[in-house]
């Protein structure tokens, strides 16, 4: 039997396999379980890579920026931001230990969190193309940045404002529950 045949095969019997399961309370919460942690991970990771790679561009932006004192300080101010923001974010990179086990009854704070994700995850595609996008325009030899500045700015203080929102209803679950 061809190599492909047996992946397929396999596969088939873990997905049978799971199927299965679901239909058992304990595995059901089990597998639930491990599926929040590994979302909130997948987040919390897709976020500190863009604000890894954000980090490294406004090195470059600084450099174009370093003659104008005013755009300076600004992306001084976006910088420490984006530095303050990481550290937070990479700090916490795996979660709270508690929450995956008891995110089950609050359907309401669920939704909220989905909502708040799904914000963080619009806004780092956002603000890794902004990004790119002034970087780009500055090794074209464009220095007319203020504009995009300010709108990285503004697209990060949604990131932290979301994010910091998305904390809270986590720590909500673990008073509650």
């Amino acid at each position: 039997m061809p190599m492909e045949k047996l992946i397929e095969q396999e596969e088939g019997m873990d997905s049978l396999i799971e199927r299965v399961g679901l239909y058992i309370p304990i595995y059901r919460g089990y597998k639930e379980q491990n599926l929040r942690r590994d979302e909130d991970r997948a987040i919390r990771q897709e976020l500190v890579l863009t604000l890894e790679g954000a980090e490294e561009n406004m090195k470059v932006i600084s450099e174009a920026s370093a003659e104008s004192t005013d755009i300076a300080a600004d992306v001084d101010r976006i910088s420490e931001k984006i530095n303050v923001f990481l550290e937070s974010v990479a700090e916490n990179v795996n979660g709270y230990s508690g929450w995956h086990a008891s995110a089950d009854s609050l359907e309401k704070e669920m939704e909220e969190l989905v909502s708040l994700d799904s914000k963080l995850i619009e806004d780092t595609v956002l603000l890794r193309g902004t990004v790119a996008n002034l970087v780009q325009k500055i090794d074209l030899g464009e220095y007319a940045i203020m504009t995009p500045l300010k709108e990285i700015e503004k697209i990060l203080d949604r990131l932290i404002e979301d994010y910091d929102g998305r904390e809270t209803v986590m720590k909500k679950f673990l008073k509650e529950v």
